[in-house]
């Protein structure tokens, strides 16, 4: 590392979708002088974001990509990350620091720990944002902007320099940093951003059971859309996260259903008076947790 250890010279990303390419573009409003080396699987990906600029390369193999790289950022799915992981090594620096965009992060630490046998560290980091949208069509250059990122600290010992790297980056992008363990993080995802989104494909799912009919669809207003939204996301992604986080989403799932039968209960019980309440206090306690 250089002398100042949260200093970035040069950043390599792994994948140039949404999240790669919105941190690209966030790296290059900065204004920071770093150089940007991108890996790509597809060859259109790789010559668009040549061509508006995200990165000063693009690569067709990840070893290539993080050659003489500061800082790697896995902007994969979850479970595909080990595996490029794996590819880069050849091509990694002896105290390059590895970091990633992913939502879960018990299972991804351990794969990832376990690879790492040089110098190389894994510091865990989650951006509390994005999108249902997919692409370099949908980069957002403040996409990271006042979001809230969680950092899961090393375990290794003296690794702390590379926290503050990791720190740094996300500091650089205008993001609030709230450091996590890998078990805390992944609890409370669960229950804040992975159930949600499973709530919302059940909702789909509910409202168009008996079918779609044009009626069906005059009626799904902005407030059917605002809730939805989030079931647009990408299969693959969310398939990933929850195979990697199932024992604590399945748990807030069965928390959902409990709340779901308590409503159905009150109007089994004609206790409309309680209901009214139960929808006055759950009125109140989304403005607290949006404060």
């Amino acid at each position: 590392m250089s002398n100042n250890q949260t200093d970035i010279e040069t950043v390599a990303l792994l994948g140039l979708g949404l999240m790669g390419g919105s941190l690209a573009a966030g790296i290059r409003g900065s204004g920071a002088p770093i150089r940007i080396q991108a890996y790509a699987r597809r060859e259109a990906t790789r010559r668009e974001g040549m061509e508006k600029g995200y990165a000063d390369a693009v690569h067709d193999h990840p070893a290539e990509a993080v050659a003489g790289a500061d800082l790697v950022v896995c902007c994969l799915p979850v479970c595909a990350i080990p595996g490029v992981v794996k590819d880069c090594l050849p091509g990694l620096s002896g105290d390059a620091t590895l970091t990633d965009v992913g939502s879960t992060k018990v299972q991804l630490q351990a794969q990832l720990e376990a690879l790492l046998a040089g110098g190389e560290v894994y510091v865990g980091s989650h951006p509390m944002c994005g999108s249902e949208k997919t692409g370099l069509a949908a980069v957002d250059p403040g996409l990271y902007a006042e979001a809230c990122v969680v950092v899961v600290p090393p375990r290794q010992e003296a690794a702390g320099p590379h926290l503050e790297r990791v720190r740094a980056l996300w500091t650089l992008l205008g993001a609030e940093v709230l450091e996590l363990d890998a078990v805390t993080h992944d609890r409370l995802v669960a229950r804040t951003s992975h159930l949600p989104h499973l709530v919302a494909a059940a909702l789909v799912a509910a409202v168009s059971e008996d079918g779609v009919s044009d009626e069906l669809r005059a009626l799904c207003g902005k407030g059917f859309r605002d809730t939805t939204r989030i079931a647009a996301g990408s299969p693959e992604m969310w398939g990933d996260i929850v195979s990697s986080n199932r024992e604590h989403i399945r748990g807030e799932l069965v928390g959902m259903q409990r709340q779901l039968q308590h409503m159905v209960d009150l109007m089994d019980d004609d206790e409309m008076e309680t209901l009214a309440s139960y929808l006055d206090q759950t009125a109140g306690m989304r403005k607290v947790l949006r404060e």
